[in-house]
């Protein structure tokens, strides 16, 4: 077979076995690798006969994945010369090397190459960590079989001699992947390979197996890895490439090439399988350092009757080598919540036996001192280790009703980590940081635990579908109709206060008055909401909260605040454009006749800096100052536009503190230069490159009239994939339908933006129906270039 034509033929034959037979992955990945072993084995022909039969003391052997025979469509080649020094000279090795590397390098297939004799072989697995473990896979492809044999005895028999020295390495190996991968079965674009739960963390199990310190259950593991082996073939197929991250885009694909009627669905058995693997990795690492510990853990007695040391809690909780039971005797009604709290305040784990038992056991309602210790179980350091213990075992589905529909759910928001589950459960650990601000912390652990409890498929609005279920799964937790029905409400409304904060005008008296219906004018509940958005935020991801944002929420917090005790609120002066800067722009521009800028002073530590922009007001102008800012790279977040005397003072919040902006001379100029040319059509004209071509539903703009929000003025809100140009076109269509723009709010998502502009006529009331018809299809058309 011609060099160039394998990577084709893998693709091709890998396409051809087919992938919705779960069962024929095993023997689809054998066919890959025999392929593969074929053509290797033609290359060591054409490097000579010398070195090809029994006892030559050369041989080319495989590890990783065309080690194990499990080898994808695209994945890369790992390869180990072998070489026996007293045989092969080392200027033979040299030029055997090159034969066979070069083929293979020109066939456009990655290789990760080596050339050792057995004894450094054994050195490099002595030193490296990895290295040992890929050296555990070593097979023979072609060359002196002998020689490959003898060389695996040596690694092998030396892994199982340092093992006990080296389980706390592999500890540490694994616990390093998390803190840079994340959790496969909780990420929104997993990697198959390297997330916890993935390919590598199977890798790990086996390895502790050959060590003979651990044992797993091979079923399990087993099926586990024929899933997340079936997408990684799947995912190369689609791509053409050894990549192994799961992106959005192909997920789609993905899941289509392996049986699954959308991406949501196959994420969910990626997220069944990499929780398996996650749960038998945690066993098979503690077994492991159970056998190394000495003596066990702490103990009593001696002789034959000595015995782990047993230490006993309130309600039948037990803890005995260094982990979390229970009394099977007590017949305490507290005992097993109370074994939960102590493994999620301790960060000792729950036991298999008692996770099997509670697996079993009858579920009931909570009583109320149930539902106590489990509030406390909620305000854990150790929260998620525990939910994931009980997880895996079917436990937490059981106790919370609805919890199975969200389980392993993905997040179609570009702005989320995790999926709704664990989303949850982060919202709850986020949540523990406001227990001391609010008046009832247990309703908004258990509000947090719930609140995207509608996240389910076929669900249009999560929060108003999804309050109902909250209430239900409140009372099953044991609380009464009160607290649940204030549950369902904060569920309910848990997207209120951001959306008012960022998408709506501050100034205007109807956005206070819809916080204040949406927490039926309570000051707890408001307490409560304000807690319940910034961990719900924050545990979403990096994007969805800042301080800026955060000041937005509690400016609103504090206008619904005090309207509530009847006080007066303070001015923020970062939420409102500065009067004085306000005043020198429109005395400057009075002067001067033509455009001015001042950045007036940056006072916060987020690189958030306000440009006061005026210019004499008529037609275009606020498109003009977009065009502008998006020529200038100045990224947008909000925007505040008004008309003074005839002179548009516009001011907007740009990312970048005054250093980082180009001078405001600049600006200036270009903003001249801009205006002088806004009614000529190909002056309008961005010098952007196109944007990209939309691949998914989720770039589809969505334009909607957000009736009520305003009586002065007609609310739309577009929501669009970002893009630099996005606001100016959005400024340009509302200049060509004759409208005004009395003020603007910008927020990007991720790759979204949710730009909410308020619209009047050219005599600054709200627009007509036709004339609302008109520009929400133009506003569609403009989010769609």
């Amino acid at each position: 077979m011609p060099s160039e034509e394998l990577s084709t033929r893998r693709i091709t034959q890998v396409l051809h076995e087919g992938f919705a037979d779960h069962s024929a992955g095993p023997s689809r990945r054998l066919a890959q690798s025999d392929l593969v072993d074929d053509w290797l084995r033609t290359l060591w022909e054409r490097a000579g006969e010398a070195v090809s039969g029994a006892g030559s003391g050369a041989a080319l052997a495989a590890i990783g994945s065309l080690g194990r025979r499990s080898l994808g469509p695209a994945s890369d080649l790992d390869l180990v010369l072998l070489v026996d020094p007293a045989k092969v000279t080392q200027e033979r090795a040299a030029e055997l090397a090159s034969a066979l590397w070069y083929p293979i390098w020109d066939s456009g297939t990655s290789l990760d190459h080596s050339v050792r004799s057995p004894e450094e072989c054994e050195q490099v697995a002595r030193q490296d960590l990895r290295a040992a473990i890929a050296l555990l896979d070593l097979r023979t492809v072609a060359g002196d079989e002998d020689l490959v044999t003898d060389t695996a005895s040596r690694v092998r028999a030396q892994w199982r001699r340092e093992a006990r020295r080296r389980v706390g390495e592999l500890v540490d190996l694994a616990m390093d992947r998390d803190r840079r991968y994340g959790s496969l079965a909780h990420s929104t674009e997993p990697n198959l390979k390297s997330d916890r739960g993935g390919l590598r963390d199977i890798t790990v199990i086996r390895a502790l197996a050959e060590s003979w310190l651990a044992d797993f259950d091979h079923e399990v593991v087993d099926d586990a890895a024929r899933t997340l082996r079936d997408a990684r073939d799947a995912l190369q197929a689609v791509t053409g490439t050894s990549g192994t991250r799961l992106g959005r885009a192909d997920q789609d694909a993905v899941a289509a090439l392996t049986g699954h009627a959308n991406a949501d669905d196959h994420h969910a058995v990626l997220a069944e399988a990499a929780r398996a693997v996650t749960w038998e990795l945690h066993r098979a690492v503690r077994a492991a350092e159970a056998a190394i510990a000495p003596g066990g853990s702490a103990t009593r007695g001696a002789g034959t009757s000595r015995r782990p040391a047993l230490e006993r809690h309130p309600h039948g909780v037990i803890v005995q080598a260094g982990e979390v039971s229970v009394d099977p005797t007590s017949r305490d009604l507290l005992r097993d919540m109370a074994a939960v709290r102590h493994a999620a305040t301790t960060g000792l784990p729950l036991s298999d036996a008692t996770l099997a038992r509670m697996a079993e056991a009858p579920i009931e309602p909570l009583l109320p001192a149930q539902r106590d210790v489990l509030v406390d179980a909620l305000a854990g350091e150790h929260l998620a280790d525990v939910y994931e213990a009980l997880d895996v075992k079917g436990i937490f589905s059981r106790w919370v009703p609805g919890w199975a529909e969200i389980r392993n759910r993905p997040q179609r928001s570009a702005v989320h980590r995790f999926t709704v589950d664990r989303h949850q459960i982060e919202t709850v650990i986020e949540s523990q940081r406001f227990l001391a601000r609010v008046s009832r912390p247990d309703l908004l652990l258990v509000t947090a635990l719930l609140h995207d409890m509608g996240k389910r498929p076929g669900m249009r609005d999560h929060a108003a579908e999804g309050a109902p279920m909250a209430e239900e799964a409140a009372r099953a937790l044991g609380f009464d109709k009160a607290d649940s029905r204030t549950i369902a409400t904060l569920v309910r409304e848990h997207l209120t206060l951001i959306s008012l904060s960022t998408g709506r005008d501050l100034a205007d008296p109807t956005t206070l008055r819809d916080l204040l219906k949406a927490v039926d004018d309570d000051l707890e509940t408001l307490e409560l909401l304000r807690a319940l958005t910034e961990a719900d935020a924050v545990a979403a991801g990096p994007s969805a909260w800042s301080t800026w944002r955060a000041d937005l929420v509690d400016h609103l917090t504090d206008l619904g605040r005090d309207a509530l005790r009847g006080t007066a609120t303070a001015p923020r002066t970062r939420l409102a454009p500065q009067r004085s800067a306000q005043d020198a722009v429109l005395a400057a521009v009075r002067r001067t006749g033509s455009a001015q800028v001042i950045y007036p002073a940056h006072l916060d530590a987020e690189p958030i800096s306000q440009l006061c922009v005026g210019a004499p007001d008529g037609a275009g102008v606020f498109a003009a100052m977009a065009r502008v800012l998006v020529r200038l790279r100045l990224d947008v977040h909000s925007a505040v536009v008004s008309t003074l005397d005839g002179i548009a003072v516009n001011t907007w919040w740009v990312a970048g503190t005054p250093a980082d902006l180009p001078h405001p001379s600049v600006v200036r100029t270009a903003l001249d230069r801009e205006l002088a040319h806004r009614d000529r059509p190909d002056a309008r004209v961005l010098e952007l490159p196109p944007a990209p071509p939309m691949r998914t539903t989720e770039d589809t703009p969505v334009v909607t009239l957000l009736p009520g929000a305003s009586r002065e003025a007609t609310v739309v809100q577009v929501n669009a994939r970002n893009r630099p140009s996005l606001l100016a076109d959005v400024a340009e269509t509302i200049t060509a339908h004759g409208l005004q723009v009395r003020s603007a709010h910008v927020m990007t998502l991720g790759r979204r933006a949710v730009d909410v502009l308020y619209l009047t006529d050219q005599h600054g009331r709200a627009l007509e129906p036709p004339v609302v018809g008109r520009i929400v299809a133009a506003l569609m058309d403009a989010a769609s270039t």
